[in-house]
């Protein structure tokens, strides 16, 4: 964020602070997320999806 000379010292420090807060809990929500199993309906879907991948297309079908 690009301080103008205007600018509040107090204010800025505040929104900087805030934006430090709100990183950390982004960071913090993302870490769990990523740690949690893939749900089984969703693994069944990909294997489906691979499976059409590789068999042939028929000419004229889409």
């Amino acid at each position: 964020m690009p301080e103008s000379k205007n600018s509040n010292p107090v204010q800025t420090r505040a929104v900087r602070a805030r934006q430090q807060v709100l990183g950390r809990e982004l960071r913090r929500i993302y870490d769990r997320v990523v740690q949690e199993p893939v749900p089984d309906e969703f693994l069944e879907l990909l294997k489906k999806m691979d499976e059409q991948d590789e068999e042939p297309c028929e000419k004229g079908s889409s």
